[in-house]
């Protein structure tokens, strides 16, 4: 159960209300709409952060599932479950980022976004060793897009935790509506 209901439809306004029809029906957003000065760019840096964003989505999807089980967000883990496996991650690897990045599971910059993501969800600030390592392997505008990544997943986290946002009736979308929209990101 919510700690907020969902705003009436008739109390949203019409832009906003516009923007939620335009788009499958998402319980975070629709509980966003208490918020209608934020709620447009909320959803317009997640589009960019799910569709036109350079971060390998395989990499950016381990990244969300990472934040979403560091703050114990059930939904956000849920919704990017799917997409992670959409895009052809194994449920080994999905299941992998429930625990601190095992350098058995991942490689390369797998295991790198990981390690920044636990430091940066932990502690704000990752070490400096860390943060080179970064920009090393992906240059300054891919670690730039992985701390935006990052930080806006730990704000959806706190919101959807903080108003107990509920999965959608059903459990969201199916992993065939699912595929057919992330089909673009398949792993090669």
């Amino acid at each position: 159960m919510n700690r907020m209901p969902y705003p009436a439809a008739e109390s949203v306004p019409p832009a906003v209300q516009a923007l939620l029809d335009a788009r499958p029906p998402r319980n975070v957003f629709r509980m966003m709409a208490h918020a209608p000065a934020l709620m447009p760019g909320i959803m317009e840096l997640t589009g960019a952060v799910l569709y036109r964003a350079k971060l390998d989505p395989v990499l950016r999807e381990l990244v969300i599932l990472r934040v979403g089980n560091l703050c114990g967000s059930s939904y956000e883990v849920a919704q990017h479950r799917k997409i992670a496996q959409a895009i052809g991650l194994t449920k080994e690897k999905i299941d992998g980022t429930a625990l601190d990045a095992d350098p058995a599971l991942y490689v390369g910059n797998e295991l790198l976004v990981l390690r920044m993501t636990e430091q940066v969800v932990r502690r704000v600030k990752a070490d400096d060793e860390l943060f080179a390592a970064a920009t090393a392997a992906l240059g300054h505008e891919l670690t730039m897009e992985l701390l935006v990544v990052i930080g806006l997943y730990v704000m959806l986290a706190q919101v959807l935790e903080n108003a107990e946002v509920a999965l959608e009736e059903g459990g969201g979308p199916s992993q065939q509506e699912v595929r057919r929209i992330f089909d673009s990101q398949v792993m090669k």
